[in-house]
């Protein structure tokens, strides 16, 4: 994953001319996420990738002003991972415990 980079205004700026010249509805709604102050930017750049997602090249261009996540995503993948590989021989004794009595009686058959 790259290092993510500011964006400047004329980039900024830039698109929202685009928008604007593509399609003028597309461009009223943009500014309509843009300018509601009680939402999180997550959750504006979500409803953003929603209302771009006929327009590829546009929807590209807005990865370009992803708001950074509260927490580093990698740290969740790695616990995740770490957690699984460590529970994992837990989940498969419990297994083994619970169904020691049904394997005997089937393998001694």
């Amino acid at each position: 994953m790259s290092k993510w980079e500011p964006v400047t205004f004329e980039e900024s700026l830039s698109f929202v001319k685009r928008v604007k010249a593509r399609d003028y509805l597309l461009y009223l709604s943009l500014l309509n996420v843009l300018t509601r102050s009680d939402q999180i930017p997550l959750e504006a750049y979500n409803e953003l990738l929603l209302l771009f997602r006929d327009h590829g090249d546009l929807l590209e261009e807005l990865g370009k002003f992803r708001p950074l996540p509260p927490f580093p995503s990698t740290v969740y993948s790695h616990n995740t991972i770490w957690m699984f590989i460590f529970l994992m021989p837990f989940l498969l004794l419990s297994l083994l415990l619970a169904f020691e009595k049904p394997l005997d009686s089937f393998l001694l058959r």
